[in-house]
């Protein structure tokens, strides 16, 4: 019986340490649907995305972001946070000597080489964001909070991003109104010249709004193009994403090109607002303002 009860006690044991071992074992997925094995809830984060950093502050984790990247300014105490360089060129050292839990990174937004080196040469837990349309970034929120086990917190801001997205334009309804779109032309940099492609919270937005992204047929959320090639394309609608004094440059670069129809009717806006380029929670606060962009294109 002693024997037996010996037994017993050394399969609990066993059964119990099997038990605590899995529970330590913790599976979070991606945006991609990649797995990372973490022992507990990250607590040393790198988010190597601006939209991405906001989205942690969202989902309960801010203050576990160690170190971001530059640009990285909402919410306000993201300001604070330490900086490693940006999406295409990282300071590593710096980047391993802070021993992250996780590092996130914004995978469509991130260069290649960077992408290269944190996964297969320093073999770190590299977690994936995947925002290509609006309605991701409440999901997205979600399993930033399970990353971070913040999820109580996570829940509750996709909830309130859920509700802001019912109460904004949807794409079906665009789809089947019998307005035609604007053909819109987004505009990151000039030289060379940036746009936004289909995989792009932005070209969403656009679609969301009445318009037609120009370059909606590019698989990609920013690509490079030829201005010969927009020339062809001919946008109704150019909007600038440059503060004022270097969208006005811009637009004295294209007064000459009075054959596209959106310098011959001077719809060149300049748009600063960063909301939707980030691709962050606030992002949607940004669309009702770009829907009136648009709409006066029409008149």
């Amino acid at each position: 019986m002693t024997r037996h009860r010996a037994l017993t006690s050394l399969w609990l044991a066993l059964a119990g340490a099997a038990f605590a071992s899995c529970a330590l074992a913790m599976p979070v997925r991606d945006d991609t649907a990649a797995t990372l094995r973490l022992t507990a809830p990250a607590q040393r984060i790198v988010s190597l995305s601006p939209g991405a950093t906001e989205m942690l502050f969202a989902a309960g984790a801010g203050d576990r972001i160690v170190a971001t990247v530059a640009g990285a300014d909402v919410p306000e105490a993201a300001k604070k946070i330490p900086r490693i360089g940006d999406a295409n060129g990282l300071v590593f050292d710096r980047l391993i000597a802070l021993k992250p839990d996780a590092v996130v990174v914004w995978k469509d937004l991130t260069n290649e080489l960077v992408l290269d080196s944190l996964v297969n040469k320093l073999k770190l837990n590299v977690y994936f964001v995947n925002v290509r349309r609006l309605e991701d970034i409440p999901q997205s929120v979600r399993r930033l909070g399970v990353l971070a086990g913040s999820s109580a917190t996570a829940e509750s801001a996709a909830k309130t991003l859920e509700a802001q997205l019912a109460r904004l334009p949807t794409r079906a309804a665009a789809a089947k109104s019998a307005r035609r779109p604007v053909d819109v032309f987004f505009m990151f940099l000039d030289s060379p010249l940036y746009t936004v492609g289909s995989r792009s919270a932005m070209a969403d937005a656009i679609a969301r709004c009445g318009g037609r992204n120009l370059y909606d047929d590019i698989d990609f959320p920013m690509p490079i193009v030829e201005f010969k090639d927009l020339k062809k394309r001919n946008p109704e609608l150019i909007l600038m994403s440059a503060p004022p004094i270097t969208a006005r440059e811009w637009r004295e670069r294209w007064a000459a090109f009075t054959d596209v129809k959106a310098v011959a009717n001077r719809q060149l806006l300049g748009y600063p607002d960063q909301r939707l380029v980030r691709m962050g929670p606030s992002a949607l606060d940004a669309v009702p303002e770009l829907c009136k962009l648009i709409e006066g294109a029409r008149r």
